[in-house]
């Protein structure tokens, strides 16, 4: 059974106290991020969870992930962000929340979240969350500029080379997407453009 006051309670504990206000430049900034960062992991983990996300829309967890992604330029939020997201958002469903994030920056956590994955896959969320991230990515790979996609190819080989003997299907799943990656590239540098998916 779900706690059903342990979601709103989770909201609470990381929002500011009312009429309190925090400083980008001072050290508030380094606990709120902290906090940002231990509350997504808590989020990625229930997110996996199916039976959670009607809380995680209802107590508007979703709504104050979408507004971290304006401000997330660390690897590590990033990856969980979109866990979070593509956990609850699969390709078949519209989330009218997550409508506020603009293509470029659903592509900049993207590479972001690869960059972690990069240097996490000993983790067995990250490992495990893989797949979901290779489908994800593909939805958005084609926005990409040429020099993201470089560096994209560069975070998803080692991702690859990291993981080796892991899970075989995880390891397909990469490698695939690190085949179409080069393709893109193939057909950017040729001059042919970028086709959509």
């Amino acid at each position: 059974m779900i706690l059903t006051k342990f979601s709103p309670a989770i909201l609470t504990a990381i929002s500011s106290q009312p009429g309190a206000t925090l400083s980008d430049d001072g050290s508030d900034r380094f606990v709120r991020d902290d906090h940002n960062l231990f509350y997504l992991e808590l989020l990625f983990a229930l997110a996996r969870n199916s039976n959670w996300h009607p809380h995680l829309f209802a107590d508007r967890h979703i709504d104050q992930c979408v507004s971290i992604v304006a401000e997330c330029h660390l690897a590590d939020r990033a990856f969980y962000l979109v866990g979070i997201f593509l956990r609850i958002a699969p390709e078949q469903s519209s989330v009218p929340s997550l409508d506020s994030i603009t293509v470029r920056q659903w592509w900049d956590i993207m590479r972001y979240a690869w960059l972690h994955a990069s240097f996490n896959t000993d983790d067995i969320h990250c490992f495990e969350f893989l797949p979901v991230l290779v489908e994800g990515t593909k939805r958005y790979m084609h926005l990409v500029s040429e020099f993201h996609l470089r560096s994209f190819i560069g975070d998803v080989d080692s991702t690859r080379d990291s993981q080796q003997g892991e899970g075989e299907s995880v390891a397909v799943a990469v490698k695939e997407l690190r085949t179409a990656a080069s393709d893109m590239l193939e057909k950017w540098v040729s001059g042919q453009g970028v086709v959509s998916p």
